[in-house]
């Protein structure tokens, strides 16, 4: 799958790049929520979308990592990541509504193929199942690497602003499945020994564990600014 959709973002490269037209059909935009996405990574990501025909586009997205909210003593992996992202879309608003006019609400709907790629180090705190007479609560520091592939189906709204039409705001939503895979190093905790102290955010660490991996539902939400060239 990691190799597929870096294929596909190098076909669609070359494809969009290739393309010649007398109108300039470029749109380059910064997905804002991604700025402070914390769930996965807060990133700078910037996306370039072609307009094949009045109807439909070829969209690509990539970022990496700005910075670590988390605080931690020991370091076992220094923090980074690096997201991307290709999307087909249909502009279904123009296809059913072809006036001489565009409206400044562009309607579409969208497949895309996503990847996120991650490494960090995070803390665990855990006890021991049995004999554990003093209370006493270990704590682990650990490092995470993370790879997470996906598809998604989006909706959303291209929203042409200013006079000139060239200012963009979309904001957009979806569902979609992602495949997950953590590989954990330096971890001491052992499930059949020992047990999770829950407390201090301990409710989201199977996001960060082996046992995290797996196929999941993913919803999303975001917000994007951009400029027609």
């Amino acid at each position: 799958m990691k190799k597929l959709l870096s294929a596909l973002l190098l076909m669609t490269s070359i494809l969009i790049f290739s393309q010649e037209s007398k109108e300039n059909k470029w749109i380059l935009k910064l997905n804002t929520t991604q700025l402070v996405d914390d769930f996965s990574f807060p990133a700078v990501m910037i996306s370039a979308e072609r307009m094949i025909n009045p109807y439909f586009s070829v969209s690509a997205e990539a970022g990496i990592q700005i910075y670590d909210l988390s605080k931690i003593d020991s370091v076992m992996l220094n923090s980074r990541g690096f997201k991307a992202n290709i999307e087909g879309r249909f502009y279904f608003s123009k296809f059913f509504d072809k006036r001489a006019t565009p409206k400044r609400n562009q309607q579409f709907i969208s497949l895309q193929l996503f990847q996120r790629i991650k490494q960090t180090t995070d803390i665990l705190r855990y006890y021991p199942t049995s004999d554990n007479l003093n209370n006493e609560v270990f704590t682990d520091y650990f490092g995470v690497k993370k790879r997470v592939l996906g598809v998604n189906l989006i909706m959303g709204n291209q929203i042409s602003i200013l006079r000139s039409k060239k200012v963009i705001l979309e904001p957009y939503f979806g569902i979609g499945l992602m495949n997950r895979k953590i590989e954990n190093t330096d971890l001491q905790f052992d499930e059949a020994k020992h047990e999770i102290s829950y407390g201090n955010h301990e409710f989201f660490r199977n996001r960060m564990l082996e046992k995290g991996s797996g196929n999941f539902l993913n919803l999303l939400v975001g917000f994007r600014v951009g400029y027609k060239l």
